[in-house]
């Protein structure tokens, strides 16, 4: 995967305020096979808009439109269709409000435009198996993809790394 590939899995072809240095640490961490990424299509982009046209209800922590409403409603059919697990839609959660999560905590779904510090935030937690992001669709695209981020094998080596090269740099400046 490209840093530009996993720019438009988060930012959806809007990069203006794209985090380079938390994309960039992905990378590495997905290169290295401490995060370990799959995609899954998942519905047409004509049912997407079908889905869209059909939202009577826009509601949700800030600014809401249907299009993401639409996005939670994919996320929500897929756990329910693959997992057999209840969705839960913007509650609070080890600090955060996930766009849509199990009721059990393994799942976590984030639609459109995300954070990517939402990977390591939410695998940080032990219980939560994977964190996935809908992005919205690119007009070239026929299908939603589901972008799906889980541990691998060097994971928690990979974030002690990175909190011991940040207690680093604290460290220096903190000196002086």
């Amino acid at each position: 995967m490209t840093s530009e590939e996993l720019q438009n899995v988060f930012y959806s072809g809007y990069p203006a305020a794209t985090a380079w240095d938390v994309l960039d640490g992905l990378l590495i961490a997905l290169d290295r096979g401490a995060v370990v990424y799959r995609s899954e299509p998942m519905i047409t982009k004509d049912t997407y808009r079908a889905i869209c046209d059909s939202i009577v209800s826009v509601d949700g922590l800030g600014p809401q439109e249907k299009g993401h409403m639409a996005l939670k409603q994919v996320a929500c059919d897929y756990l329910y269709k693959t997992y057999q697990a209840e969705a839960l839609s913007e509650t609070y959660f080890i600090g955060l409000h996930p766009d849509i999560r199990s009721a059990n905590g393994q799942y976590i779904i984030e639609c459109g435009t995300t954070d990517p510090s939402c990977v390591s935030i939410f695998l940080d937690e032990p219980k939560i198996l994977w964190i996935g992001n809908i992005s919205y669709p690119f007009a070239d695209e026929t299908n939603l993809v589901l972008h799906i981020f889980s541990r691998g094998d060097l994971y928690y080596q990979w974030r002690q790394e990175s909190v011991s090269r940040n207690r680093a740099v604290f460290e220096k400046f903190h000196r002086k």
